[in-house]
This record gives C-alpha cells, structure tokens and sequence, in this order.
C-alpha cells in the first residue's frame, strides 16, 4: 500500500508542476494579455457605437419633433385657409369684390412725392457719404 500512495502523490505533483510551468511561462501571460486587450477592444467597439447610435436617435427624434410642429402648423394653416373669412378676405382683396352696400376706394394709383413727401434715395451708404461730403449742397 505504500507502494502505490506513493505513487500517486508523485503523479499529484508531477501534474502541479506541469500546471506551475504552464501558468508560470511567458507564453501563457502573453497569450492572457493579448486576450484581454482583444476583449478590451471589443467592448470598447461596442461602446462607441452604442454612443453614437444613441446621438443618431436623439438628432432623428429632434428632427422628428421639428416635423411634427411643422405638421401641426401647416395644418392650421390648411385649416384658415378652408374657412370663410380667408375666402373672403382674398375675394376681396384680389377680385376686388364688396359685399352689397359697400363702397370701394382704389388707393393703388397714388404715386409717391404726390402728397408733397420727399422721394425716397436707394442709393448705397457709400454713395450717400460722397455725395454728402463732395456734393454742394
């Protein structure tokens, strides 16, 4: 019996030490390293896209919300656009109708200078300072 307890206890160590010299080697904490790096590298792949599909999803949520509110105005407008009044008012205005009783004044023929109002001068700024310095007045 002790032949053979023996015999165990030096397989016992024989196999620790060849799991000593494994994890113990250069090969092994380099091939740990590389492992970790590449797992390093993965996850911050992942990260980064994460973040930026995350910023992709709020600009596409603003736009989203923009387009709404336009939606919403463009509506109301569609909706001003059907009611009697604003059908009225451009009947009026580019028709020149009047309802019965009314009377219509054309203002569109008065020109400018008429009334005794100086015209206006279009000219630029530039033009305006040399004709005020160097003109006679």
């Amino acid at each position: 019996m002790k032949y053979g307890g023996h015999r165990k206890a030096s397989v016992s160590q024989s196999s620790r030490g060849l799991k000593g010299k494994i994890f113990n080697s250069n090969l092994f904490i380099i091939a740990l390293l590389l492992l970790l790096i590449f797992s390093f590298v993965k996850v911050t792949k992942g990260v980064l896209l994460r973040y930026k599909i995350n910023q992709e999803i709020s600009h596409l949520e603003e736009q989203l919300g923009d387009l709404q509110s336009k939606t919403e105005n463009m509506q109301k407008l569609i909706t001003y656009l059907e009611t009697d009044e604003y059908i009225e008012k451009e009947a009026r205005l580019k028709l020149n109708l009047s309802k019965p009783g009314e009377k219509q004044i054309n203002l569109s023929n008065i020109q400018e200078g008429e009334d005794g109002a100086e015209e206006k001068d279009y000219s630029s700024n530039i033009t305006k300072w040399f004709k005020y310095f160097f003109e006679s007045h």
